[in-house]
């Protein structure tokens, strides 16, 4: 069906909608439990804790007049944006009790966590060993289907083939080309009518990311998957930005390590040190795919 935008950037007011509210109360109660059990979850960050303070990298990637969502569990390790992104692929990639998922990234996450919790057959791999003895830990606590691996994206091995193949804002952090590698990979562990479903940072100024346009979009991940789009064909761009990339911060010499950081790995250049901004310059976005009920 093109005629309903799945595929696009993030929206806050999304998370309005009588269709999300009740997946929000659910990652919310989660949480909640999760923490009074003393089990830990990744930030959206993907570690365990973040830094505390207002001026931190991390506060500073949220954004100009950031807002945390009303009732938030924990809006310190978890934003809104996370919220978005998991509402927003369990809205439209439809996951049902009993199917067969694979997380690319995302051992101890609170996505995968919550799919564990609807009652899918889940498996994660990821490149962190904590991350992944930690869900592990936490799938036997929890009594869910939930396995994890130390296992690199790029290079999956398995002997079987998922209903659903997903992972939450992990691929704009290969280098381009290893990103289209690995996407070409992933119709290799789908099923016939299988489903690819993932987000992404969007317009992140840094060099690496390179996710720019409705085009970088259809040439990195459209193109290279040999899968079909699920609903609009062309990635819908709506102009919001919500996050800030932190190299831009207001005050560039209290952080000058992490600035020279990003020139010295050539994530922007060194004449932009002390450049700073004064407005978000981008945001997540969502890409659905399938496998064609008869394709090999």
């Amino acid at each position: 069906m093109t005629d309903i935008v799945i595929n696009k950037t993030m929206d806050r007011r999304d998370l309005y909608s009588s269709d999300a509210i009740p997946i929000i109360a659910e990652l919310n109660s989660l949480i909640r439990a999760l923490q009074t059990r003393g089990l830990a979850v990744s930030s959206w960050y993907g570690t365990f804790d973040l830094p505390r303070g207002s001026v931190t990298v991390e506060r500073a990637n949220r954004g100009f007049g950031y807002a945390p969502l009303e009732d938030a569990a924990d809006d310190r390790l978890f934003p809104w944006f996370l919220y978005w992104e998991i509402v927003w692929v369990a809205l439209h990639a439809q996951f049902q009790q009993g199917q067969s998922v694979l997380d690319l990234g995302g051992s101890s996450s609170l996505f995968s966590f919550y799919l564990a919790l609807l009652g899918c057959r889940v498996v994660t791999v990821d490149l962190q060993r904590n991350l992944v003895e930690n869900a592990n830990h936490v799938a036997g606590e929890m009594g869910w289907d939930l396995q994890n691996f130390v296992m690199d994206m790029r290079a999956l091995s398995f002997d079987q083939t998922f209903d659903h193949v997903t992972s939450i804002c992990v691929f704009e952090h290969l280098r381009p080309k290893d990103r289209m590698a690995s996407v070409s990979r992933v119709r290799n562990f789908l099923r016939p009518g299988g489903r690819f479903s993932i987000t992404f940072d969007y317009r992140n100024p840094a060099r690496p990311m390179r996710i720019q346009s409705s085009q970088d979009v259809e040439d990195q991940f459209v193109r290279h998957s040999g899968l079909r789009v699920r609903g609009n064909p062309v990635f819908a761009d709506d102009g919001r930005n919500y996050l800030l990339q932190p190299f831009y911060l207001r005050q560039p010499l209290r952080f000058w390590k992490y600035k020279a950081y990003s020139i010295l790995h050539g994530h922007f250049p060194i004449w932009e040190f002390l450049r700073t901004k004064q407005a978000n310059d981008y945001t997540f976005g969502a890409l659905f795919l399938e496998k064609a009920t008869g394709q090999p």
